[in-house]
This record gives structure tokens, sequence and C-alpha cells, in this order.
């Protein structure tokens, strides 16, 4: 990157000369600009060397310190006077402000025209720029080669840290680092403010923009910038460079900008397949919840379980996941889907062997297939807290009943969505199908067993016949229900809390035992479902 102090120390610019002690001659020079007027501020690019004969200020020294003021903060590579016919000399006070500012003021000799300068310094600026050009040309080759022959993003980024020779990040969009470089100072620092680090970079994440600033870390500032790498995703994946204020010549914006346009096209290349994989699964859920019968002969079956070995098992069972998406996030719908897919199996299948994730043929409603009895509540209770946290997608998980053939997968499939839909408190996001559970268990038990085994564990509440008793079976149903809690069950009720203790006590009397005796409560839950009017219209 060219600066005023390579021009100045080159041969063919000797006749410019400095006129202030104090410059920073390392600011950047991307152009030149010829100016007269006093308003140029508000038509020239940052970075600009601004040339003028000081026509506009040949009277007006305090209007010359504005204009220096201004293009200190725009910010311009300085400011180079024609001194003799209009501005004799450059004001003391103008210097001192420049020398404040370490703003760099030049002479141009009056012997020299405008236009020979201007197109003297363009001339070795457009060489330089053209080298540039050429280098990030170069490197986009070597990235697509890379990209071409399967290269991972790891070594893309090392590649990309190693030519910049600087600490490179790629961070995900879950927030998390998937691919680094960093130089041994670089991990120091980042080892102590890691977290709020990331933090940082899930802001500029969420508005999927780029951004240049310091980050205080532990015992330094330092400066970095983070580019989000644009495609079709909900949130981005982001490219964060440290230091980029130290980048080697000629590393330029522009060679950056080719980077990164590589990077997003391997995403894209990632993402292609990822969703043909996607689409393959869907097809065996389909396939899976419409077979009936095993057979060695079904072409598909064999295709299938060459493809996916995990479907060997003797116990199976469904989770079924709704995602509600929030009305401001329904045009991206498609996109947080994507999101959700990857994130649990990121998250879960990559995590555990024993359970596969499928999609549905409906969008933001997913599948979990357990092939092992195991703890599942600490799985989902964390998949939903981070779901909120991360996206602010808020889900629900519905459970069906374990199964110990693929070919009864269905049932399960059935159940897992069943016991979402019929699930009335929306707070909850697990529901079992106790229901089904329960009827598949008396599937052989005849009218005249189930009603003597209600009767025998309810006694009169079993089938209330009067107003005092069909009160006590409610409140039995609701406490039972509430998980014992006496608040909530008089809450639901809309009864004093004394009411609800006094009809327990009266429950445990009739019944002759403890209500919260765990054998017992579920005596009286199956109890109560299987007497239950409402229970034989079930299917």
């Amino acid at each position: 990157m060219t600066s005023l102090k390579e021009i100045l120390q080159t041969p063919r610019f000797s006749e410019l000369s400095l006129l202030n002690q104090k410059a920073d001659l390392e600011r950047p020079l991307d152009t030149i600009e010829i100016f007269e007027t006093p308003d140029i501020l508000y038509y020239i690019p940052k970075n600009a060397l601004l040339v003028t004969t000081g026509m506009a200020f040949c009277e007006d020294p305090d209007g010359l310190c504005t204009l220096v003021k201004s293009l200190a903060e725009l910010p311009s590579a300085g400011l180079a006077i024609k001194l003799g016919r209009y501005l004799p000399h450059v004001d003391a006070q103008v210097l001192a402000l420049a020398d404040d500012l370490n703003f760099p003021i030049l002479q141009i000799p009056v012997s020299m025209p405008l236009g020979d300068i201007s197109h003297k310094l363009l001339s070795f600026l457009w060489h330089d720029q053209t080298e540039q050009v050429f280098f990030a040309l170069e490197i986009q080759q070597k990235f697509v080669n890379l990209m071409v022959h399967g290269a991972s993003f790891k070594i893309l980024i090392k590649e990309l840290s190693s030519m910049i020779q600087q600490s490179v990040l790629l961070i995900d969009p879950f927030g998390k680092i998937v691919s680094s470089h960093l130089q041994f100072s670089n991990s120091a620092v980042l080892k102590d403010r890691k977290e709020a680090f990331l933090e940082k970079i899930r802001e500029c994440q969420l508005k999927k923009q780029r951004e240049t600033l310091l980050f205080d870390f532990a015992h330094e500032k330092m400066l970095i910038s983070i580019f989000p790498l644009n495609s079709d995703r909900y949130l981005p994946y982001m490219l964060v460079i440290f230091e980029p204020d130290k980048l080697p010549y000629p590393f330029s914006q522009f060679v950056i900008q080719q980077s990164l346009t590589v990077l997003t096209l391997a995403l894209y290349k990632e993402q292609t397949l990822l969703n043909e994989k996607r689409a393959e699964r869907r097809n065996l859920l389909t396939y899976l919840l419409s077979r009936k019968t095993s057979s060695e002969e079904d072409t598909d079956w064999l295709h299938y379980k060459r493809h996916f070995p995990k479907l060997n098992s003797t116990y199976y069972r469904v989770i079924f996941i709704h995602s509600f998406i929030k009305k401001d996030q329904h045009y991206y719908v498609k996109e947080i889907d994507a999101l959700i897919y990857d994130y649990l199996f990121q998250e879960v299948e990559k995590k555990s062997e024993n359970i596969l994730l499928f999609p549905t043929e409906n969008l933001n409603q997913m599948v979990l297939v357990l092939q092992k009895k195991a703890e599942i509540l600490p799985i989902l209770e964390k998949l939903h807290k981070e779901l909120l946290g991360l996206f602010d997608i808020y889900a629900q998980f519905g459970i069906g009943d374990p199964v110990n053939n693929i070919d009864l997968l269905h049932f399960s499939y059935k159940e897992s969505k069943q016991a979402l839909e019929e699930s009335e408190d929306r707070t909850t996001f697990v529901s079992y199908n106790k229901i089904q559970g329960i009827k598949r268990i008396t599937e052989n038990v005849s009218n005249e067993d189930m009603r003597y085994f209600c009767i025998s564990i309810l006694k009169n509440l079993a089938y209330p016949e009067n107003e005092q008793d069909q009160e006590m079976r409610k409140t039995l149903m609701t406490y039972l229900d509430q998980q014992c809690e006496i608040t909530k069950t008089a809450e639901m009720l809309f009864i004093h809390r004394n009411t609800v203790k006094y009809r327990i006590k009266k429950c445990e009397e009739l019944l002759n035992n403890n209500i919260d005796h765990p054998e017992f409560s579920l005596q009286l839950r199956v109890a109560l479902f299987l007497s239950d009017p409402e229970a034989k219209d079930i299917e």
C-alpha cells in the first residue's frame, strides 16, 4: 500500500517538500484529487492527496485551518499546495494545527503545473494498484484450486493466515470458532477474553455487517476486522482478521474481498452437499413411516441400509420437534429451518452415535430417532434453552413410546406427533404421549376387567353419580396433573388452597391410601384415564 513516505523517498518526486515537522507520512494513499473550491470535502474519497493552488484561501487562513481539520478527520492522505501565485506561504497557525493533527502539508514548486504533478503521482499509484490487482487474482486462483480439490475450511483459513501473516478465525452461525490459525501472541490474548470476544462477533453476526474495531483484550487493545460471508443462510459465517493495519504489501482490501468471495463459494458448495444429504434423509423417513414389513429383497431398504448403517437396533423411539417462528421471522422461514437442522445435527447427532436426525416434509418440524434407551430430558432441556437464547426460537418436543422393530417406527412417530398436538400447556416444552401408551397396554383387556380395576382403585370416584363425587374426581385429576402442587391446583380450579387441601384429604380417606405415593399415584392416573368416558373415543 502506497504512502506519502514512499512518495517523498522516490527520486522522481524530489521537487515535493514537507512543510510541517510532525506529519504522519504512513497514511495510506489511494488517489489524487485536484481542487480549487472550499467545499471539496463533500466530493472526495478517503485516503486521497489533495492538490491545489490555494486560490480559495489566499486571504483566509482560518478557512484553511478548517479544511485541514476536516481532511484529517476524513481521513485524507495529505494536502499539497502550489505556493506562489495565489498563496505566497502557508500561515504559521495552519502549520501548527497540522502538527497537532499529524497531518501532512506538502509544497509544490511554482514552476510545476498541477496537471503534471497529478499525472506523475497517479501513474505511480496505478502501477502499484495494478500489482495489487494481479496479486488479488493470483490469490483467488490459488484458493479456487484448493476449493476444487476439496480443501477443508481449516486448510483455506490456514492458507489465508499464512499469506497475510496475521491471525484469522472463522466463526459459524452458532457463534463457535470452527477454524482458526493464530499467531502465538494472539492465541494468548484470545484465551483470556474468549467469551467476550465471541459475544462482540455475535453482535456483528446478528446485524450481518462488517466492522473494524478496537477490542480490549486482557492486557492490550487490538484492532480486528470482521467480515460476514454472505450466503443464503439466516446467519452468516464470520471471518475475523487480527491487526489488519499491519497487513504486508501488496495485500489490499481488494485482495481480502477476493478471499471472501472464494470462501463464500466454498460455503455454497458445502451447503449444496448438505442439502442433498438432507433430502435423502427426508426420503428415508418417508419410506420408513410407510414401510410395513421387513424384506431383504426390498431394493430401497438395501440401499438405505448401505448409506445408514446405524439403522440396526432393537430399540427405536421418536421425538417430534416443532420450532415456533415469530411473525417478524416468517420472511426467513426456509433459512431458519436450515439453521435449526444444521444446529441439531451438530449438537445432537454428531455428539451421540445412538441418535439420528431427520427433516420432515413440513418446515421447522423435525424428528429425532433414539436407538438406545437413554436419559433424553437433559438433552432436550439444553436444546430448548440454546435455540431460544441463540436464535430466539421456541421449540417443543413430543415423545412417543419406544418400539422394538423398525417396522413399528410409524407408531412411535404418530404418538410423538400426537403428544404435541394434544398438549394443552404451551409453556411446557416436553410432552409425553401417555394416553397411547396406556391404550396399547389395555388393548386385550375386557371392559369388565377394566371397570373392576377402576372401581377397586377409585371407589365412588371411578364413575361418580353425584355432584360432590364429580368435584372430588375433578380435583384429584387436576392435583395429579399439576404434580401434586396445591397452589397450582387451586389456580387451575379457581378455588382456595384450603379447599384443595380439604378435598385431597377426603380423597385419601376414601381411597385409604396416600395419593403422593409413587406406585399408588400411577394406579390413580391409569384408573382415572380408563374410567374417563372421553378415553373410549380416542383412536
